[in-house]
Parts: structure tokens; C-alpha cells; sequence
């Protein structure tokens, strides 16, 4: 009899406490709604506290709750606390995620301002925020070189983005990581077309021009050296049509980047495109260009 007292006793004890307990929790809600950020703060962490002490479950919904009254009150350290209590439990949400990639972006965490975009993107691609986080998130990819998940990212990203100046650097450097190179064929000149002096897009091209028309040369030269025929001097002249061209761009393209950055390397390629050529005199000279260091 006296054992069922206490039961009884406890049991009303711990119906008053949840009682208490959500009376707090609604007076917090009441609060927020009114614009009352501190008063809903306090509410909500004194539920929370109580909880923790206890050893109780706190509900993943109240950790969030207190995170954005911490929010609106500008108390961010204390904000990402609970959100990040609130994500740890099971808590899911678009304005979470992006306020806590906001949060490690402010204190240069990478991997954990990946983490929260990711889960943006992969929850709530209908988001109000997703074209803005799948533009940053493309952006950490880079920086992180991850450049497979960069290259996934892509076609994601709205068209006015992928139309910007910056952006398309960003992907041609992804693609040339990743040994595309169809998409940097054609990246290289939809970059020059905005800025002629973007020195990777013109090395590209003028590697690219270069490589063309050198290994047709060896080839042909190879070819008549081995047997030296009417029918594949013939060749050889006709594969000069394409080389002459070739060899005449790529200058061009060296030439540009010599003046922007007077690299040994570029004249060390000047110097053979002028071998090429027969043209000695200019080919010795840019070969000296290259020893003096550029």
C-alpha cells in the first residue's frame, strides 16, 4: 500500500514536470512569434537545462528553437551550439543547414561548411536558398579540389551563374584537372572572348595548337625520312598546309603570354615552333631567351 503511494506520488510528479515543461515550450513559441528573441531564448534553454541535468531526452525541435533565438539575438556561438545539437539529434531543416554553412564559412571550416551544404542540396533541392548554396557549395568543391563532385555540381547550377566570367574559370580548371579536354577546348575561348589576358586559357590553346601541328610533323617527317618517295613528298607538302597554320597560331599564343609572363617555358616553345619553321636566327634567340630565365 505504502509503495503504491510513492508510485502515484512520482507518477503526478513527473505529469506536473511535463506539464511545466510545456507550458515553458509554449510560452517560448508565443514569444518568438511576437518578436520576443531573449524571452523565447530563456524559456526554451530552461526546458533544455532542466532536461540535460536530468540525463532526459531533449526533443531535436527545441535545440533548433533556441538556435534561431540565439540567431536573431546575434548571439551566433551560442546559435550554432544548439543547431549543431539540433542536427546531431536528428533535427532536419533548409534554414539549419544554411545558417550553420553561413557559421563555418565565418570561421573557415571547410569540411564542416561542406557538410551543411550538402545536406542542403540533398534534402531540399526545391529550396528557396538552393541556387545561392549550389553556386557556394560548387565554389568549396573547388577550393577543396574535389573536383569529380565539382564537375557533377554543374549542370545544377542556374544558367545566369554558369554565364559569369569567374565561374567558367572555375569549371575549366575543373575540366583540365579532370582531363576533359572537349570542355576545355571550348571554355578556353568562351573565356578569352571576355578576358583576352587569362593566362591558363591561353596556355591551352597555345599548347594545344602546338602539340597539333608538331606531332603531324614528326609524323610526316618520319614518313618521308624512312622512304623517301614523289608520292610522300607529296604528302608532306599537303601536310604542310595544316602545319604552317598550326605552327603560326600557336606563335601567337606564345607570344601573348611571353608579354604577360616572360616564362622560360614559353620561349623555350617559341624557340621550337621558329625551329620548325627554319627560321634559325629567331629560333636561336628565343632558345636564349629561355636560358637567360625568360
Amino acid at each position: 500500500m505504502h509503495i503504491n503511494r510513492i508510485i502515484t506520488g512520482l507518477i503526478v510528479i513527473l505529469i506536473v514536470q511535463s506539464c511545466a515543461s510545456t507550458k515553458l515550450v509554449d510560452e517560448g513559441e508565443t514569444a518568438y512569434q511576437q518578436g520576443n528573441y531573449q524571452t523565447a531564448l530563456e524559456k526554451w534553454e530552461e526546458v533544455i537545462k532542466e532536461k540535460e541535468q536530468k540525463l532526459e531526452k531533449v526533443d531535436s525541435s527545441l535545440y533548433y528553437k533556441a538556435g534561431m533565438a540565439a540567431w536573431e539575438l546575434d548571439r551566433t556561438a551560442k546559435a550554432r551550439q544548439y543547431l549543431e545539437s539540433a542536427d546531431e539529434t536528428g533535427y532536419a531543416s533548409p534554414e539549419m543547414y544554411r545558417l550553420l554553412a553561413g557559421m563555418y564559412n565565418n570561421i573557415d571550416n571547410l569540411t564542416l561548411e561542406i557538410d551543411a551544404l550538402e545536406s542542403y542540396h540533398k534534402n531540399y533541392p526545391e529550396g528557396e536558398h538552393i541556387d545561392s548554396l549550389n553556386k557556394r557549395l560548387f565554389e568549396t568543391f573547388m577550393e577543396s579540389e574535389q573536383w569529380n563532385k565539382a564537375e557533377a555540381l554543374w549542370p545544377e547550377l542556374e544558367e545566369q551563374a554558369k554565364t559569369k566570367l569567374e565561374m567558367q574559370k572555375a569549371y575549366f580548371t575543373v575540366n583540365k584537372a579532370l582531363d576533359n579536354d572537349e570542355h576545355c577546348d571550348r571554355l578556353a575561348n568562351q573565356i578569352l572572348e571576355k578576358d583576352p589576358e587569362h593566362l591558363p586559357a591561353l596556355e591551352w590553346n597555345a599548347i594545344k595548337y602546338f602539340e597539333k601541328a608538331d606531332n603531324l610533323y614528326i609524323k610526316v617527317m618520319k614518313a618521308y625520312d624512312e622512304k623517301r618517295t614523289r608520292e610522300n613528298y607529296n604528302k608532306l607538302l599537303k601536310a604542310w598546309d595544316v602545319i604552317w597554320p598550326d605552327f603560326e597560331t600557336a606563335r601567337d599564343y606564345f607570344k601573348r603570354l611571353y608579354k604577360l609572363n616572360p616564362k622560360p617555358e614559353y620561349a623555350t616553345y617559341l624557340g621550337h615552333i621558329y625551329k620548325r619553321m627554319d627560321k634559325e636566327q629567331k629560333a636561336e634567340y628565343w632558345y636564349k631567351q629561355a636560358e637567360k630565365g625568360g
